[in-house]
C-alpha cells in the first residue's frame, strides 16, 4: 500500500475595505492508505462533488507501507 495525500482548498473568512477585497484561503488535508490513485480518485468523490472546495492535488506521500494485523485472541 501506498498513503496518499489529498490537498483542498477553500475560502476562508472575507475581509472588505474601501477600495480593496481579500478572501483568506484555508487548505486542509487528508490523507488516504491505498493500493494506487485510482482507489483515492474513487474515494473522494464527496470532496470533488462538494461546491465549497477544490481539490488541488493528490500526492504520493509514502510509496510503500506494511499493515500489519495483530493475531486475535482466540
Amino acid at each position: 500500500m501506498k498513503v496518499f495525500r489529498v490537498i483542498v482548498e477553500r475560502d476562508g473568512e472575507t475581509t472588505r475595505e474601501p477600495g480593496k477585497t481579500s478572501t483568506e484561503v484555508i487548505r486542509d488535508s487528508y490523507m488516504y492508505a491505498a493500493n494506487d490513485i485510482n482507489a483515492v480518485w474513487a474515494s473522494i468523490e464527496w470532496l470533488r462533488n462538494d461546491p465549497e472546495r477544490l481539490v488541488v492535488a493528490i500526492v504520493e506521500e509514502f510509496p510503500a507501507i506494511t499493515i500489519i494485523k495483530e493475531k486475535e485472541n482466540s
